[in-house]
């Protein structure tokens, strides 16, 4: 017989596409994203409610039992469970996985949330003679009543340690005699400046503010193409100040932690709003105050990296993705998806506006503006009289290079440093050495895991992988023949760091990559110098090329762009593009003059040629005819399947099975199967990857096959051997 109580499906993180049934105890109802702690297995996991049946219609054996729910709440609000179960069905993932990654990270294993807000006590009327009778029979109670009698707003724990370090007994005597009061508060950031006003804005700031501001209540897809330096950032701030007054709340998405810092004292500043933040390099109860801050609508705005998406909100208004070019915003391991693409899905369910904003748009808006899906905006001046930096070739074909630089190179630094201004080095590679190997036999650095060469960290005198991480000990001779001919080839930002130290003593020489940044506070202590407008030179990688103001900065040299031209990667073009338009776009923006040289072997390419003559919409209007004419994206959809195995013959193996389920299924001619083939890196990790990537014309037929093949696919089923994995508008082929 079947079991008398509602039997309810529930999602576990787990890399499965099922849901697992128990018994509910009980005829109380629950919602569905409340978590409980559910047997299984052997042990306990945490699971998510996703539905309950009223009505049994079969029946089931030995199923488990659950008494009540972790929480009072749903802790997903019906609206974020039709997300997720969008997101696991467009991208095709296990929604046990979607669901839990919409959770903050405390949610996914603390049984019971811990509270955000923060204790404190204030002073009831006491008048002077009563509280001088405690100054002889209980001083301790006698200098508690005095420093809470000089505070306006009560003291909370930390405080009152500062007043004595046993300060609970005598606060609880206090209380028992009703002297003084326990109660909470919001425990929000405080900015040091609060509602100033913002710059006025430019003629085409607030031409765009006013053709977006009578659309607020509405879902649009709004894409503001500004150069660098036209102040994108003020036409967002003014569009939230105008939610904000609607009594709504605020997304922002940016690309990078660094960029965090210094924009939430930016919009604390301004807004004089209660803004949060959440990125990766807070603590996990610090991220769970701001999700349960903004969820509450203590918080007006949260500001944050990828997964401040999912953050919970009653009255969300507007969001906004900053530089929604970034390819940061693809999350390419775990659950696979892109946040700028399902920030639009959850802007349209919501019926509210989303704004995106890049000085180099991706060629995906830059399509559905073609399309009429979204609304192009243009700021295509600065603002004040500064204007982006002329970019210029320096031909280094047959010239030697010292260190990555070129005589012309170095001549401009030594000059912009003489004239007080700063020079930001771009140069897209860690480490000290890219490459190290043998004179004598040819031995080279390669990782044992990896398909990859390791690269040489001088600092800690080790070879490590900057794929696995793997590293070793940079040994004295060769492994292989015995010999003392080890050396080093190529340059990275360590290597090019300790040399312009030498080149330019008493200069500050500031290394901003993965490896000396290792959080948003780091970041900012690093970038002081470049604040206070002292000469100084900044190395660095991809990181410096997202965001950043920095008015200061008078040179950009560019190093070591050419890998981009002899790369397979099919978005090599447009990469280039974006990233020496991006970097270029950090001189000049004050009131000195920018200058901006690239370094190149093959300044006569023609991509080259035309970064210095063509603005960023004619040259990525050159791309966009070459990928429509070869079908590949934005023009096609592509979905790609990966499998990681300890042997590619056993990931060739399940991927032929994905191609034998591919034609079985009726697709028409307008479905293109690539693959089986070994990945570009085939061994990463100690495993071996092969793909099969599927590409269509429309998304209609992507559809129609995946909706049919995913059944099939559960059937190949993820074991230590190996591990399917799928990918809907991989970033690569």
């Amino acid at each position: 017989m079947p079991p008398s109580s509602p039997i309810c499906s529930f999602a576990l993180s787990l890399p499965v596409y099922q849901l697992f049934d128990y018994e509910l105890d009980g005829d109380t109802k629950y919602a569905a994203g409340t978590r409980f702690k559910l047997p299984f297995g052997r042990g306990e996991k945490l699971g998510i409610l996703v539905s309950c049946n009223k009505q049994q219609l079969f029946e089931y054996k030995n199923i488990k039992t659950v008494v009540k729910p972790l929480d009072d709440d749903p802790i997903l609000s019906t609206h974020l469970m039709q997300l997720a179960s969008w997101l696991a069905d467009y991208y095709c993932q296990p929604l046990g996985e979607v669901l839990f990654q919409f959770l903050p990270r405390l949610a996914r294993k603390t049984e019971v949330m811990p509270e955000t807000r923060v204790q404190f006590w204030s002073l009831n009327t006491v008048d002077d003679e009563l509280l001088l009778s405690f100054k002889s029979k209980a001083p301790r109670q006698y200098d508690i009543l005095c420093a809470l009698k000089q505070s306006d707003n009560g003291l909370d724990a930390l405080q009152l340690r500062q007043v004595h370090d046993s300060w609970h007994q005598p606060v609880k005597v206090l209380q028992d005699k009703g002297l003084v009061t326990k109660g909470w508060r919001e425990n929000l950031p405080v900015a040091a400046e609060t509602g100033q006003p913002g710059f006025e804005l430019t003629v085409d700031q607030q031409k765009i503010c006013d053709e977006i501001s009578p659309h607020l209540n509405l879902f649009l897809v709004h894409l503001i193409h500004g150069v660098t330096g036209s102040g994108k950032t003020e036409v967002y701030l003014e569009l939230m100040e105008q939610v904000i007054r609607q009594g709504k709340q605020v997304i922002y998405l940016v690309p990078e932690i660094g960029l965090t810092p210094q924009l939430l004292r930016r919009l604390q500043s301004r807004l004089g709003q209660s803004v949060v933040s959440s990125h990766s390099a807070m603590t996990g109860l610090q991220r769970y105050q701001s999700w349960d801050q903004f969820k509450r609508g203590v918080a007006q705005v949260i500001i944050g990296t990828r997964s401040a998406l999912f953050s919970e909100s009653s009255n969300l208004g507007l969001i906004i993705i900053d530089e929604e070019h970034d390819s940061s915003f693809r999350q390419q391991d775990g659950v696979r998806y892109h946040a700028r693409d399902v920030a639009i899905k959850r802007s349209q369910m919501l019926d509210i506006p989303i704004v995106l904003g890049s000085a180099t748009p991706s060629l995906e808006s830059l399509f559905n503006v073609q399309k009429t899906h979204f609304r192009l905006y243009r700021l295509d001046q600065r603002v004040g009289q500064s204007k982006p930096p002329q970019i210029e070739l320096l031909d280094c074909s047959q010239i030697p290079l010292n260190t990555g630089c070129s005589p012309k190179l170095l001549q401009s630094i030594k000059e912009h440093l003489a004239a007080q201004g700063q020079v930001l080095l771009f140069l897209n590679r860690r480490g000290f050495a890219p490459v190290v190997m043998c004179h004598e036999c040819g031995w080279q650095s390669t990782c044992y895991q990896c398909d990859a060469r390791m690269t040489l960290h001088q600092s800690v005198n080790k070879l490590i992988c900057h794929h696995c991480g793997f590293s070793v000990m940079l040994p004295h001779k060769c492994p292989d023949c015995g010999t003392r001919e080890i050396r080093h080839y190529g340059v990275g930002t360590q290597q090019l760091e300790e040399f312009l130290k030498s080149q330019f003593p008493g200069i500050d020489v500031i290394r901003i990559d993965r490896d000396s940044i290792k959080s948003a506070k780091h970041f900012e202590a690093r970038m002081q110098p470049v604040r206070d407008a002292k000469p100084c030179i900044l190395v660095g990688t991809q990181m410096l090329a997202k965001g950043h103001d920095y008015p200061h900065i008078t040179l950009v040299g560019m190093l070591d762009s050419d890998q981009a031209l002899y790369s397979s990667f099919y978005r090599a073009s447009e990469r280039l593009i974006q990233t020496v338009l991006q970097v270029s776009g950090r001189a000049g923006r004050a009131e000195k003059k920018g200058q901006a040289l690239l370094q190149t072997a093959f300044p006569t390419h023609p991509l080259m040629l035309n970064l210095c003559r063509q603005s960023y919409s004619e040259l990525v209007e050159d791309i966009l005819q070459e990928r429509k004419m070869v079908g590949f994206p934005p023009f096609a959809r592509v979905v790609t399947f990966q499998v990681d195995a300890i042997e590619l013959a056993l990931a060739l193996q399940k991927l032929n099975e994905v191609k034998q389920y591919l034609s079985e299924i009726d697709s028409g001619s307008t479905v293109k199967v690539i693959g089986p083939i070994p990945a570009l890196m085939t061994r990463r990790v100690g495993r071996y990857r092969a793909q099969l990537s599927i590409l269509a014309n429309e998304t209609h037929s992507i559809r129609v096959v995946l909706q049919q093949l995913m059944p099939k696919i559960q059937a190949i089923r993820n074991t230590q051997k190996s591990r399917l994995t799928i990918e809907v508008d991989p970033l690569d082929l």
